[in-house]
């Protein structure tokens, strides 16, 4: 296979971008108009409620002391250790039987999202529901009872809260703007590269910069079909449609029209001449 039939020229990607403008845009503008209403009426809405706590590796508030490096290093690793207990079963059924069974220990898991930030002594609690309240409640409820299990189970240390957890006002899933651009992407890509594909498997070779360009041969000439021409009354030359030639209907130069048209029009108009003049005849006799 030689390099040229390897490669895509530019200039057929920018033609099947300019011949196909109209529908790629069209598509494109239905699939953001879609990604837009789904978005907006279909997809359910979920509310995310943040609190944020210090994890402290002392409880010791009267000592006075500097920056300890060794207590910044181990209030790290306790943050790591928290992300762990707090998404313990233990701690997930009490925050359950709290909030009366409104939520299942697996539904609780999947809600509740614990992590480090960047690294530090801070942590970070998420809480995902379907309403702002639950996201709300769930988060307040899961601080307070995290703050009791870290006690119970470390047995050292303590946990403030940095922002404790608010109702949110708005919905964080799904977005709007970006479900939209998504879409629009998927029906421009989409539509362009189904355009792209059935240009190139057609094989058949149309212009002669087809020819040119497969072959690398100059084209001189180009040869009419005739009987497509006839059936559609094509004028095939620049002074075909001047003068005809005879009954068989080739231009004088070079043009071509329906000889049988043109035939039949001739025997139709003798037909109606014989006849009238039969007629005549009748009429003097009488």
């Amino acid at each position: 296979m030689s390099e040229q039939e390897q490669t895509i020229d530019l200039r057929v990607l920018l033609k099947v971008l300019l011949e196909h403008l109209i529908p790629i845009i069209a598509v494109t503008l239905a699939a953001a108009a879609i990604g837009f209403s789904l978005a907006k009426f279909v997809i359910p809405k979920k509310y995310t409620s943040e609190a944020l706590m210090y994890v402290e590796n002392t409880t010791n508030k009267q000592e006075d002391t500097t920056l300890n490096i060794n207590d910044i290093n181990v209030a790290q690793k306790l943050v790591n250790t928290c992300q762990i207990i707090f998404k313990s079963n233990k701690l997930l059924g009490d925050l359950s039987a709290s909030l009366n069974g409104e939520f299942t220990v697996e539904q609780l898991d999947g809600m509740i999202n614990v992590q480090s930030v960047n690294n530090t002594e801070v942590l970070k609690v998420s809480v995902t529901a379907g309403s702002p309240d639950a996201a709300y409640r769930v988060a307040k409820k899961f601080t307070e009872l995290s703050k009791v299990e870290f006690i119970r189970v470390i047995e050292t240390g303590s946990i403030r809260d940095v922002d404790p957890a608010r109702e949110p006002v708005t919905h964080t899933y799904p977005s709007t703007m970006r479900f939209t651009l998504i879409a629009a992407l998927i029906g421009l890509v989409g539509t362009y590269f189904i355009f792209l594909i059935v240009e190139l498997l057609d094989t058949k070779v149309k212009p002669e910069d087809d020819l040119t360009s497969l072959y690398d041969l100059p084209v001189f000439a180009e040869i009419l079909d005739f009987e497509s021409a006839g059936r559609s009354g094509y004028k095939y030359g620049k002074y075909g449609k001047y003068s005809r030639y005879g009954k068989y209907g080739y231009g004088r130069y070079g043009g071509y029209e329906n000889a049988g048209a043109e035939n039949s029009e001739e025997e139709n108009q003798s037909e109606e001449d014989s006849d009238k003049k039969d007629s005549d005849t009748a009429d003097k006799e009488n």
